[in-house]
């Protein structure tokens, strides 16, 4: 009769043991998708992040400038260097919003 207790015992104790981890199974499988589905969204957003427009936009509000055409240095066989071009400054693109522009009623 003890011996029938213990397996009735264990057996129970062994039942409750698989629903408490098919429980937490469960619960990594949700908190898994969730960090899967978190993953490809930051995916996205490196990925627009990257673009060329949203680089140009955040360069142009940290005040950088477009480089233009720069000059370029020819090292020839024998040692010497040419420069090919013309060096020009970036300059700031003048925009409409700035002082002075059209319609804000200010002169130039």
């Amino acid at each position: 009769m003890a011996l029938m207790l213990c397996g009735v015992a264990t057996s129970l104790w062994l039942s409750t043991q698989a629903i408490a981890d098919s429980y937490r199974l469960d619960q990594l499988k949700e908190r898994n998708a969730q960090l899967a589905e978190r993953a490809e969204q930051l995916r996205r957003e490196v990925g627009q992040l990257q673009s060329p427009s949203s680089l140009a936009e955040r360069a142009e509000a940290l005040g950088m400038v477009p480089g233009g055409n720069p000059a370029r240095l020819v090292v020839k066989e024998d040692g010497s260097i040419t420069v090919v071009g013309e060096p020009v400054e970036a300059a700031k693109p003048r925009t409409a919003t700035g002082p002075g522009a059209e319609g804000t009623g200010e002169a130039p």
